[in-house]
């Protein structure tokens, strides 16, 4: 996960905007009188998700109406506020839907960090909670891979909880990424998640929910291949007794980059402390 500062966006006056123009005039009537409504319901997951406790608010779920119809009554129109008046290029919210995305470091994916962020996930799916359709805190830059294995799961306990790029910078305080270099005859590298003592288990239990539902193993693990055959050209330049210094500053230099818990930081230090691989296995993939 990468961590996005908070977008600084009014929930309320997003919501105004995008559904000032809504059609038909009835339709628009009823979404304007849900404004406050939406600014309480945005206020509470706010509050929810700086405690880790979105599983709480299932009392919006399927609000106003109750009903978890897709496309009629009030329900269906929030939710098209999102995507006929906000996804649409030439919708009135298009800047707000603009703007999220352009948050997204290096237009990466604020999920896994290894995506192209090219679309908006909500971290509870509009689907049942309506209300936050369009609440910038609830919307969060991804590639499609991740929106798609997330899909419409909503928390249904603390521990069910995939992390929030906005809300969860703490995760990284924790160094729990770990990766496995097997071999001979040839190095192979796998991820896991593995949190250390002293991060709290709640937080530790969402890394592991968030590492599970995203598949990062599937997405990392074929990372490492490539890497390990640049390895191999470039440490046969060095002498023997520098290859471990070496191996411990990449892993630094990646963690001060881009998180001690990317799948590069977490690479370098596996074959750093690996004496088959820092003796002689940097040398198999180009055998």
């Amino acid at each position: 996960m990468l961590h996005i500062p908070k977008p600084d966006m009014d929930a309320r006056a997003v919501f105004d905007t995008c559904t000032a123009t809504a059609k038909p005039l009835t339709a628009r009537t009823r979404l304007q009188e849900l404004k406050d409504a939406v600014a309480k319901a945005a206020a509470e997951y706010d509050t929810a998700a700086a405690k880790q406790a979105l599983h709480t608010l299932t009392h919006l779920k399927d609000q106003p109406d109750g009903e978890s119809d897709k496309t009629g009554g009030i329900n269906g129109q929030l939710r098209k506020t999102y995507t006929s008046r906000m996804v649409h290029k030439k919708s009135a919210g298009r800047d707000f839907y603009d703007q999220l995305l352009a948050e997204a470091p290096d237009g990466r994916c604020a999920l896994c960090g290894q995506g192209i962020a090219d679309t908006l996930d909500h971290q509870l799916p509009k689907n049942s909670y309506p209300l936050l359709a369009v609440t910038p805190s609830n919307l969060v830059p991804t590639c499609r891979d991740c929106n798609f294995y997330k899909g419409e799961q909503a928390p249904a306990s603390e521990k069910e909880q995939t992390l929030h790029p906005y809300y969860d910078s703490q995760v990284h305080d924790f160094i729990w990424l770990q990766a496995r270099v097997a071999g001979p005859p040839k190095p192979a590298v796998s991820f896991r998640v593995v949190p250390p003592p002293d991060m709290p288990l709640l937080l530790a239990a969402r890394v592991r929910h968030h590492f599970t539902t995203l598949k990062l193993a599937r997405l990392y693990n074929p990372q490492a291949g490539p890497e390990l055959r640049y390895l191999s050209r470039s440490l046969r330049r060095l002498p023997p007794a520098a290859i471990v210094v070496h191996l411990r500053e990449r892993a630094e230099d990646w963690a001060a980059i881009e998180g001690p818990n990317s799948w590069q930081a977490a690479l370098y230090r596996a074959l750093a402390d690996n004496s088959w691989y820092t003796l002689d296995g940097y040398r198999e993939p180009w055998k």
